[in-house]
């Protein structure tokens, strides 16, 4: 088969008199008066996207006051809840060194008896000359003591 054995056939058509509206048609589609910004805001569709967020929202916030009620509590009971290993896992993961935490610590209430007969000092036989070599070693001054 060959092109020119096809038959000319136009197959599409056109309204009556489509042409002669056209102009009228166009001009009344440019009059029309858009919104200035060219945004117009759905609420229907913001009403839907925005319920369930604010539901969700509502529902975490709720949970979150009534599992924390710490408000009531004071430091060392908050502390008193964390415990011994947490803390120490802590302190091994932070940058924190032994001489921050000591400088920290409040020692004025804490009595400690340094006694012969006492409990710190029971286990432990040192003469003079062994406190005399860890005074020297640590730099402390004997006339202190």
């Amino acid at each position: 088969m060959k092109l020119e054995d096809i038959k000319k056939k136009n197959i599409y058509s056109v309204p009556d008199k489509y042409f002669d509206q056209l102009p009228a048609r166009i001009q009344s589609r440019v009059n029309e008066k858009k919104p200035v910004f060219g945004l117009s805001l759905n609420w229907s569709l913001a009403f839907k996207v925005a319920a369930p967020a604010l539901a969700l929202v509502l529902i975490l916030f709720y949970f979150d006051i009534s599992t924390t009620d710490n408000s009531t509590l004071s430091s060392d009971e908050l502390l008193a809840q964390v415990s011994t290993d947490d803390l120490i896992a802590y302190l091994e993961t932070t940058d924190i060194t032994a001489d921050e935490i000591i400088e920290e610590l409040d020692l004025s209430n804490i009595e400690l008896d340094f006694y012969e007969e006492g409990p710190i000092m029971q286990d432990m036989e040192m003469n003079d000359e062994d406190i005399d070599a860890l005074l020297d070693e640590y730099g402390i001054d004997g006339d202190l003591l």
